[in-house]
């Protein structure tokens, strides 16, 4: 009976292998594998700009249906001058004024896409104290109106009541001769020359989006909102006044306005506020939204790519194997893959919950693979703790605004401790 010999031949790795096998290879490998992964990692980036201009054309088709921002200029009297070659007038502006504006917000859909806009019912009082004592004024026409911009959509206006009498409104025409001043004005009315004082009332309802601007024209002008929305954002050269900010279940807020330069008793010939500006501005814009959020999660990109390697060359270390490359490439790009769920989630469901539901695939994701590849129960499941505590601290760096930068510098502090913690022991 011939025997046969078996002959194992074993194979000495290249010198190539053998570096690419050494600590100084692994690094280098990892350095590598990050660098080409910035390539998807900038297209996903060039996705979320991509989209978010979507939801921005689609935001600006809205606005020019329903209204954009609602610039508040208040009521003036207008009288004409008679013995002029052209049309002209006069406009007075009140002593004082007050308007208590009531803001319901809702969100317009279209699509996925989604919008917050308002509807503000406002109640508007007002006194007048012209001199009528010029001769080339025409009393028997005089008119009150509510000022306001071309793209102001009023959706509903009352009488103006003018010394306790209703009148009609009676056109919208142009303030002057600029089509985007706007005069919402009633039937033209008579004022006895004696006149002192006349006290006008008004309600009407205004659709909008992203801002109020409040503009008093008005020597004293007062302003109270009141709204179903909790997170508004307050700027201008007049802030609200002490103390009357509070927030349940939406806010409310007031403002005063003093215009010493303002003379309510000598007519002017523009519709224009005289001496220095005043204005308080409301938005009511989302202060961010599910696409800023995504940014701001891939900014970290690279940052959680190197930290997730930087564990798995852990367990290399400490657990004496070797991890192939491929497999460093496909734990890299299961990790870009979760930017693209979180994007395409986010636009259906809000930001938070498509985090979730990312986080959880992709951790179990890694956690199977990782199993798989390193035969290990124990390492498994330390990649499972590692990369959910990674995901969790992104989430909480990316919705900080204000501590971010601290709460990141601190994290990343608690990382390299740990690292060089386990790291102490290893010999060369």
């Amino acid at each position: 009976m011939e025997g046969k010999q078996e002959q194992t031949n074993t194979k000495e790795p290249n010198d190539f292998v053998k570096f690419l096998n050494s600590s100084l290879g692994r690094l280098i490998l990892i350095g590598s594998l990050t660098v080409v992964l910035l390539i998807p990692i900038t297209h996903v980036i060039s996705l979320i700009h991509e989209r978010q201009n979507r939801a921005m054309n689609i935001k600006s088709e809205i606005r020019s249906e329903w209204g954009g921002n609602f610039y508040y200029k208040g009521l003036v009297l207008r009288i004409p001058v008679k013995n002029s070659n052209y049309k002209k007038y006069l406009f007075f502006f009140p002593e004082d004024e007050k308007t208590n504006l009531n803001v319901n917000t809702s969100i317009k859909k279209r699509g996925i896409y989604h919008f917050p806009v308002f509807q503000s019912r406002n109640h508007t009082s007002a006194a007048f104290t012209p001199n009528l004592n010029n001769p080339d004024l025409d009393l028997s026409k005089a008119q009150i109106g509510l000022l306001a911009l071309a793209e102001t959509r009023i959706s509903d206006m009352e009488k103006i009541e003018v010394n306790g009498s209703g009148l009609e409104i009676e056109q919208q025409s142009m303030a002057e001769n600029d089509p985007d001043k706007l005069f919402y004005a009633t039937a033209p009315f008579t004022i006895d020359k004696s006149t002192t004082r006349i006290t006008v009332n008004t309600n009407y309802t205004v659709n909008g989006s992203g801002k109020i601007i409040l503009r008093g024209f008005a020597k004293k002008s007062a302003y109270k909102m009141t709204s179903n929305w909790n997170n508004p954002s307050f700027s201008g050269t007049s802030l609200p006044n002490p103390d009357s900010f509070t927030v349940k279940n939406g806010f409310t807020s007031s403002w005063s306005m003093m215009n010493i330069a303002q003379n309510p008793k000598v007519g002017m010939e523009h519709s224009n506020q005289y001496g220095k500006k005043s204005d308080a501005s409301v938005d009511f814009l989302e202060a961010i939204d599910q696409y800023q959020l995504n940014e701001r999660t891939v900014k970290y990109a690279i940052l959680v790519i190197l930290l997730t390697f930087t564990v798995f060359y852990l367990i290399e270390l400490i657990g004496k194997m070797l991890i192939h490359p491929i497999h460093y490439l496909m734990i890299g790009l299961s990790l870009i893959l979760f930017y693209l769920i979180l994007l395409s989630f986010s636009e259906q469901f809000g930001f938070a919950r498509s985090y979730l539901a990312a986080g959880i695939g992709i951790i179990t994701l890694l956690s199977w693979y990782s199993y798989s590849v390193l035969r290990s129960l124990k390492f498994a499941l330390t990649i499972l703790s590692a990369i959910s505590i990674l995901y969790g601290f992104l989430y909480v760096i990316v919705n900080l605004e204000t501590y971010a930068l601290i709460v990141g510098s601190m994290g990343l502090f608690v990382v390299l401790a740990a690292i060089m913690s386990f790291t102490r022991r290893l010999k060369v």
